[in-house]
């Protein structure tokens, strides 16, 4: 983990190692960091597109949490020691709906408040318009979440309680309006 976290900032700070015969634009991964993806699959492609899978993704998910449902396995310290970065929200949508499906149990689907209070002028954007929005720092109109599941706090609720931006989350009950947690890292790792 820590060559891993090394290589990032290399990266960051523009001293990783370029690949010549291509250019200065492409950077060298090192073997180590690469997941296979041998043959293709036909439900994956190459575009983001509803329905479809990013290429290579399901080789990953199976990589990273192969033991998911393995509850003496998948501990907090599984959870908070797997991070899949990548470039778009588009793709992290995928990627979440791609883990909650290996996951079992059952799901349950959450959406945002989407109601409108009449005005003299009308609606300027139809609900369906602003539901599709994928706004950065903003979670989608609908969360579909298991018991179990790892999520990232968004808001600062309780600082003093290690309740902020960034803290990560392990679902412990789903109700109607409220998610129970747990803080999976850290002091408060544990704590509701």
């Amino acid at each position: 983990m820590a060559a891993f976290s090394e290589y990032l900032l290399k990266v960051g700070e523009g001293r990783h190692e370029v690949h010549n015969e291509l250019g200065n634009d492409y950077i060298k991964i090192p073997r180590d960091m690469l997941i296979d993806n041998p043959a293709g699959d036909p439900d994956e492609d190459e575009e983001i597109r509803p329905g479809t899978i990013p290429r290579g993704m399901r080789r990953m998910i199976d990589e990273m949490y192969a033991d998911i449902n393995n509850s003496e396995v998948a501990t907090d310290e599984y959870f908070a020691s797997r991070t899949i970065l990548t470039t778009t929200n588009a793709i992290v949508h995928r990627i979440n709906e791609a883990v909650a499906d290996r996951m079992t149990g059952p799901a349950r689907e959450y959406v945002s408040t989407d109601s409108v209070e009449d005005d003299e002028d009308g609606n300027l954007f139809e609900q369906e318009v602003l539901n599709s929005l994928n706004i950065s720092g903003i979670p989608p109109h609908k969360l579909k979440l298991k018991k179990g599941m790892p999520v990232i706090m968004m808001r600062n609720l309780n600082p003093d309680l290690g309740l902020c931006n960034g803290t990560r989350l392990r679902i412990v009950e789903l109700k109607d309006h409220v998610i129970h947690a747990t803080i999976m890292a850290g002091d408060r790792q544990g704590q509701h």
